[in-house]
């Protein structure tokens, strides 16, 4: 009999070890935002958001910073590859479905990067975590911290941007848009059941293209300097 309840026993460790390992599949994670080459500018620093959040749900992911009556959101499809943007700033709405020729002209203007592997490990947000460090490869000065874990399923999750090698979910990075370093850091992982709808590109505004798109961006952050 104590052989039987020592192996029940043992059994249920097991079994709660390999719960407790299970990859997340469908959350939110929410991340802070820092900016720290602008840090001397008050003004741009103090308007610009410092939090993003992401849904995701079966390789699909939505992904949202909003600040006041500012609001920019990326849909991205991990499985088929594709990327919607919706961008709302006051009245003006407007929203842009990537072409294939499109997501790749996206892919060919980031700056690219060489990655080091490290051994370095630790935990964000409750999750374990392995860093990596991205050089790149215009400005060997210029590096970039990479925090990335597996046990948040997100298959491809870095497709579109500049470190696909990485093959994980970043939990903490850093990437240039519109002129501006941005830092991300997740600070909260919430494991949930995530509507549908969360994911389905915003189709609001007006329809512009991908170029009228980064056009537009690019003048509005102008606007702020």
């Amino acid at each position: 009999m104590k052989s039987i309840v020592a192996f029940l026993l043992l059994l249920g460790i097991i079994l709660m070890a390999s719960c407790s390992n299970k990859p997340v599949t469908a959350g939110r994670i929410v991340y802070s935002i820092e900016y720290p080459e602008q840090k001397d500018n008050f003004f741009l620093y103090s308007i610009l958001p410092k939090e993003m959040e992401m849904n995701f749900k079966n390789g699909r992911l939505c992904s949202t910073i909003q600040k006041a009556n500012l609001r920019f959101s990326q849909y991205v499809d991990c499985n088929n590859r594709t990327i919607s943007t919706y961008f709302e700033y006051g009245s003006d709405q407007f929203h842009a479905v990537f072409s294939a020729d499109e997501v790749n002209e996206l892919m060919g203007s980031q700056n690219t990067y060489r990655i080091e592997w490290l051994k370095e490990e630790d935990t964000i947000a409750g999750y374990n975590v392995k860093k990596a460090v991205a050089v790149s490869k215009m400005d060997p000065s210029d590096s970039i911290e990479l925090w990335y874990t597996d046990q948040i399923c997100l298959p491809n999750a870095n497709w579109y941007n500049p470190f696909k090698e990485i093959k994980g979910t970043l939990l903490a990075y850093a990437i240039d848009r519109y002129g501006i370093r941005m830092v991300f850091r997740a600070k909260l992982v919430e494991e949930k059941e995530v509507d549908a709808a969360l994911l389905e590109p915003l189709m609001k505004g007006r329809t512009i293209n991908c170029a009228v798109f980064n056009s537009k961006m690019n003048d509005l952050f102008k606007t702020f300097e």
